[in-house]
């Protein structure tokens, strides 16, 4: 089902970002028809900004990196947000999403080289994300492109070697750009180079909710942590 948000969106911006098999089309179904001027739209009250994953990379991710129009500016922020701690962000961030508990960034991630090999940077001014699920991919429409790849990961207070950690109430989702789905002739090493460090965030605070719970498929890993 489409958030409240796409579904006005859709009315006032892109009629043509329809998911019909066989039609898939980067430009096109990411491409966004100013109609309106964002102050015109009435949105309802109780309005919650909490785009699908699928919409989430492709009309602001996508059109982010490929310098296109969003379909609201003002929603996701752009931060080096890999330099705070979840907590030190605005509390005031954290409004959007069905329970009022999420908070969107736009941020550029860091490669640093380890014994490992090549690996994104996790650490932060006063702790670490720790990676509980990596490589998920984003699907969308009905002939289930993959247009994204999610990493979920758990916030862990102090500097210690992971797994150890004090564990936070924090989760968050990162989300990539495929690089397969963007045309040839878009593709130059200028966006290369932005669709390997440039992704979009989603922290889900669980002080900002108290119904909020863990997704199931992290309540293990914050289980074994607790127990490390």
């Amino acid at each position: 089902m489409l958030s409240w948000v796409f579904i006005i969106v859709f009315m006032a911006f892109s009629p043509s970002a329809s998911k019909k098999k066989g039609d898939f089309d980067l430009l096109k179904c990411s491409k966004v028809d100013v109609g309106k001027k964002e102050n015109e739209l009435k949105l309802p009250t109780g309005y919650r900004f909490s785009p699908d994953d699928d919409e989430l990379v492709l009309f602001y991710l996508v059109n982010k990196i490929l310098g296109r129009t969003l379909p609201i500016t003002d929603v996701i922020k752009e931060i080096d947000l890999y330099e705070n701690d979840p907590d030190q962000l605005p509390l005031d961030d954290y409004r959007h999403g069905t329970k009022c508990n999420e908070a969107y960034y736009f941020t550029n991630v860091e490669q640093i080289y380890s014994s490992e090999g090549k690996v994104t940077k996790r650490t932060t001014k006063g702790g670490y994300w720790k990676v509980t699920s990596e490589g998920k991919q984003v699907i969308y429409g009905d002939d289930k492109v993959v247009v994204g790849f999610k990493t979920s990961m758990l916030f862990n207070k102090g500097h210690v070697p992971a797994p150890k950690g004090s564990i936070s109430s924090f989760v968050m989702h990162e989300y990539r750009v495929n690089p397969s789905i963007v045309p040839v002739d878009v593709l130059n090493d200028s966006i290369r180079a932005k669709i390997e460090r440039f992704v979009v965030c989603k922290i889900v605070s669980k002080e900002a909710s108290p119904a909020y719970k863990l997704p199931p498929e992290l309540l293990s890993h914050g289980e074994d942590a607790k127990s490390n």
